[in-house]
């Protein structure tokens, strides 16, 4: 066992057994000691622990929130309507398609209710709308 000085606390109490000599008495031997030491060890224990997280839903969304989606993997793809601009875009409601790529296939604004077709492998990204509620 090796014991370290940050691990270790020691207590040593010593007492000296004997009596006082008065001038009158010499002592032939001297008194012995008396010495208790106490010893604690501390020990750090490193656990390690797997979590194991389960994978998100199956089910795709069927709503588009502002940002950019992956049609497929992300939301499923169809028939979207929206009832307009959420007013958080000064210009209206934007959205826009594109292949995986980045390749543009259609875009525009609208500043009233509005109906969006979208396919599988495509993006989508929309900025400034009210949430799109897939209906076909």
């Amino acid at each position: 066992m090796v014991l370290t000085l940050s691990g270790v606390a020691v207590t040593v109490v010593a007492a000296v057994v004997g009596t006082a000599a008065s001038s009158e008495e010499v002592a032939t031997t001297p008194s012995p000691a008396r010495v208790t030491v106490t010893a604690t060890e501390f020990r750090t224990t490193t656990v390690h622990v797997t979590v194991t997280v389960p994978p998100p839903p199956a089910v795709l969304e069927t709503a588009l929130l502002d940002g950019l989606h992956r049609v497929g993997p992300e939301v499923a793809p169809g028939i979207y309507q929206t009832t307009g601009p959420s007013g958080t875009n000064a210009g209206g409601c934007y959205w826009t398609r594109t292949d995986n790529a980045g390749g543009l296939i259609a875009n525009g604004v609208i500043t009233g209710p509005g109906t969006l077709t979208i396919r599988a492998n495509e993006l989508v990204e929309t900025a400034g709308c009210q949430p799109w509620q897939k209906v076909g």
